[in-house]
């Protein structure tokens, strides 16, 4: 109980501190306060969010650039992507300002990012190339027409992650690969646009009928980053199970 009380006492302090912030928490409820009881609200709630979000990174990039959590993520990335080859057709799912894509992109490789309706236009403007609107559990893609598929902090906001686990599936070509980075444990739902938590078992229980899993790395919490953070390589299975 001392624990939350303490925990309830900085963030008063905080948010008295920060008028910003204040704007932003009475912006939420006052427009998305029903967000958990349908998947529109939760969508239109990711949208406004994934906004601040990118509008904060960019408002903070030499903060982020020198992120030992940031720059590890990228590093596997890079680094998982490149043991399969480069000239890699790669879908970027929730590109965010593109910290992952752009990377992937100058190691030579084909990258598609796509971003939320109104929030690709953002991700536009920072620069990230070939990026496209859409829904990831919903993905306006041909079957088999990717080798890669990356999903960086996305699942843990999903209304239905098994719908674009299944999604994932079907755009990626025979035996490609799916990347998929989350917060690790429950602490992840202390971010109030996570609506799912994930753990290495429980994310390898989701996909297992779609795909095998290659590779598991993780990343322990560093400054601000309340929860380790776990990035698992899937392959795509040739069979599944019904």
């Amino acid at each position: 109980m001392f624990n939350t009380l303490k925990k309830r006492v900085r963030g008063l302090t905080f948010l008295l501190s920060h008028p910003k912030q204040v704007r932003w928490l009475i912006t939420r409820e006052v427009r998305f306060g029903q967000r958990s009881r349908s998947r529109r609200g939760w969508v239109e709630w990711q949208k406004y969010d994934a906004q601040l979000h990118i509008s904060m990174m960019h408002e903070n990039a030499e903060m982020l650039s020198s992120s030992i959590l940031n720059s590890a993520r990228i590093e596997v990335f890079s680094s998982m992507v490149n043991c399969l080859g480069n000239g890699l057709n790669v879908l970027d799912v929730g590109c965010g300002d593109g910290a992952i894509s752009k990377p992937i992109s100058k190691m030579g490789n084909d990258v598609v990012s796509m971003e939320l309706p109104g929030v690709a236009n953002l991700a536009r403007f920072y620069q990230v190339q070939s990026v496209v609107a859409g829904d990831a559990e919903q993905l306006a893609f041909n079957s088999e027409s990717f080798n890669v598929v990356l999903a960086s902090e996305v699942v843990e906001h999903m209304w239905n992650p098994q719908d674009f686990i299944n999604e994932a599936y079907r755009v990626l070509k025979p035996n490609g690969y799916l990347i998929v980075e989350t917060p690790e444990g429950e602490e992840s739902l202390n971010y109030d646009s996570h609506r799912h938590f994930f753990t290495v078992e429980s994310l390898k229980q989701m996909v297992a009928s779609r795909f095998a899993v290659c590779e598991v790395e993780r990343l322990e919490k560093t400054g601000r980053a309340q929860t380790p953070t776990i990035i698992l390589m899937l392959r795509k299975s040739l069979t599944t199970e019904k």
